[in-house]
């Protein structure tokens, strides 16, 4: 283990501590309660980023922290903001219907969660991913390759074809709908940062599914 391996080894230590002392004084549902924009922010900017950074010392044996991680950080944090906002419209949307008859179950807290989960997934995930896809473009492109670029490049670099038969076709049914399902369940201050830690644990997934990738490859 490198000396460099150490501190972030010690830092993620830290960070693991401090959230179970969270969850332990119910510091994320006061946060989340109290201030939901400001707490998805940096709850979304802190794991997303923590899982970023992790996969690249998977990837390519060294910790990466740079300009382009701080911008996709500030990414990720103003995407929390607006998945805060969408769980609640979806949450509260999806038992609606299903109190007027469009969807059945209605009174049924795991067919809600279910429900919610798949309105969720369909209509906002897809949009999300695309624009988080845009901001990872962007930041590869002007901060680590030093090229100005325009927001229209950015777009046109993404691989479209792979980001749809990936997220629409294989992550959404098998990972998200029933992950998120299972966060619907949690009471409303909790799903937040539930869904933060998720993209930490999606990161590291998917970096693991790179490497088997390459094995094969080689």
């Amino acid at each position: 283990m490198k000396k460099e391996d150490i501190k972030w080894v010690f830092a993620y230590a830290v960070l693991f501590a401090v959230v179970m002392i969270l969850i332990i004084t119910e510091g994320f549902a006061w946060a989340n309660m109290k201030f939901p924009y400001l707490a998805g922010f940096f709850q979304f900017a802190i794991f997303a980023s923590a899982g970023e950074i992790l996969s690249s010392r998977i990837l390519e044996g060294e910790w990466v922290m740079n300009r382009a991680t701080a911008f996709k950080a500030f990414c990720w944090g103003g995407g929390g903001i607006i998945v805060t906002l969408a769980f609640r419209v979806f949450s509260e949307g999806t038992e609606c219907v299903m109190q007027i008859g469009l969807l059945p179950f209605y009174g049924n807290s795991l067919a809600l969660a279910f429900f919610t989960s798949c309105t969720n997934n369909f209509f906002f995930a897809p949009l999300h991913s695309a624009a988080m896809r845009v901001c990872g473009s962007y930041a590869e492109l002007r901060y680590k390759q030093s090229e100005k670029i325009t927001v229209r490049q950015a777009i046109e670099f993404i691989d479209w074809g792979e980001l749809v038969d990936f997220v629409l076709f294989k992550t959404i049914p098998f990972f998200w709908i029933p992950i998120n399902t299972l966060g619907f369940l949690l009471p409303v201050e909790y799903r937040i940062v539930f869904a933060a830690m998720l993209s930490l644990v999606f990161g590291i997934l998917m970096t693991v599914l790179k490497l088997r990738e390459r094995r094969v490859q080689q």
